[in-house]
C-alpha cells in the first residue's frame, strides 16, 4: 500500500494509528486533535516549535495509549505536511541510527558496532552511543533528531539548545583528549537536500558546530521516511552545509 514492506523498515509501528485534525498547541508538549467530535489532547514528545508542522489543519498520526495514569489517551506519531510524513518523535532518532548502524547502511560508519548506548562520559553527561571502530577503537557518538525544512535544507535546532550546545562542548573536550567523536543529525522527513546548522534561531550552536569540525569531530546527517507504518532510510549521506 505504501510502497514499504517490514523487510525494508528499521523500525515498524505495530499498533493501529488514528487520523485526526490539529487544532491547536496549548503548549509544548499537548496538541489538540479533533478525531470524530470534542478534541482531545494529544502526547507530544517533540517540545521544538515545529513551525510549519504543528499548525492548524494539518492531519495528524496518532497511537493510542491505555494507561490510567497518563492525562493523554494519545501519542503524536506523524504530521502530513504537504506530501510526505513529518515524525513527532525525536526520541525515535537514537533507535533509527542504531538500526541503520546494525546494518551497515551509513557510509561513514561502515564496520562499525554498537557497543553501549548512553554510557557516561569521564567528567560528566552522557553521550548517545559508544561504537567500536573496525580497527577495535572506541567512538562516541551524539544523535540529533532534526524536522525543520526550508527549501529543502534541513536546519537545526528550531528552537534555542543550551542542551545542544553542551553536547558539542562535550564532544569537543573528547576529541581534544583522542578519542574519536561524531555527532549525527537524523532529519526524521524525506524532501530534503541538504542539512545546516540554523544560524538565525541559536547562532551560537552554528557557530560551535564549525568549531567542532575543526576540532576533529565528525558531522553528519541522514535522512529517514515515514509511511505508515514503516520508518526506512532515505539518505544515507546527506550534504552538510556548516558555514
Amino acid at each position: 500500500m505504501y510502497g514499504h514492506t517490514r523487510m525494508d523498515s528499521l523500525l515498524t509501528i505495530d499498533d493501529e494509528l488514528c487520523t485526526g485534525t490539529i487544532v491547536d498547541r496549548p503548549n509544548r508538549f499537548v496538541v489538540r486533535v479533533r478525531f470524530e467530535d470534542e478534541p482531545e489532547r494529544v502526547f507530544l514528545g517533540d517540545p521544538g516549535a515545529l513551525e510549519g508542522t504543528i499548525e492548524p489543519g494539518h492531519e495528524i498520526l496518532c497511537a493510542p495509549v491505555d494507561d490510567p495514569e497518563r492525562a493523554t489517551d494519545y501519542d503524536a506519531i506523524a504530521v502530513h505536511v504537504d506530501t510526505v510524513y513529518v515524525s513527532v518523535r525525536p526520541a525515535l532518532a537514537n533507535d533509527l541510527f542504531e538500526r541503520a548502524l546494525g546494518r551497515n547502511a551509513i557510509p561513514a560508519f561502515d564496520g562499525y558496532t554498537c557497543r553501549k548506548r548512553e554510557p557516561a562520559l569521564p567528567d560528566h553527561g552522557r553521550t548517545d552511543f559508544r561504537l567500536e571502530t573496525p580497527s577495535g577503537n572506541t567512538a562516541s557518538v551524539e544523535i540529533k533528531s532534526c524536522t525543520h525544512v526550508e527549501d529543502r535544507i534541513a536546519k537545526f535546532p528550531d528552537r534555542q539548545t543550551e542542551r545542544g550546545r553542551r553536547h558539542l562542548r562535550s564532544l569537543e573536550a573528547l576529541c581534544e583528549d583522542g578519542h574519536e567523536t561524531h555527532v549525527v543529525f537524523v532529519v526524521q522527513r524525506p524532501d530534503v537536500e541538504r542539512f545546516r546548522p540554523y544560524r538565525d534561531v541559536d547562532p551560537e550552536f552554528a557557530e560551535l558546530l564549525s568549531q567542532v569540525q575543526e576540532t576533529g569531530v565528525g558531522v553528519h546527517a541522514i535522512t529517514t521516511s515515514f509511511k505508515p507504518p514503516h520508518y526506512v532510510l532515505r539518505k544515507d549521506d546527506l550534504p552538510v552545509d556548516i558555514d
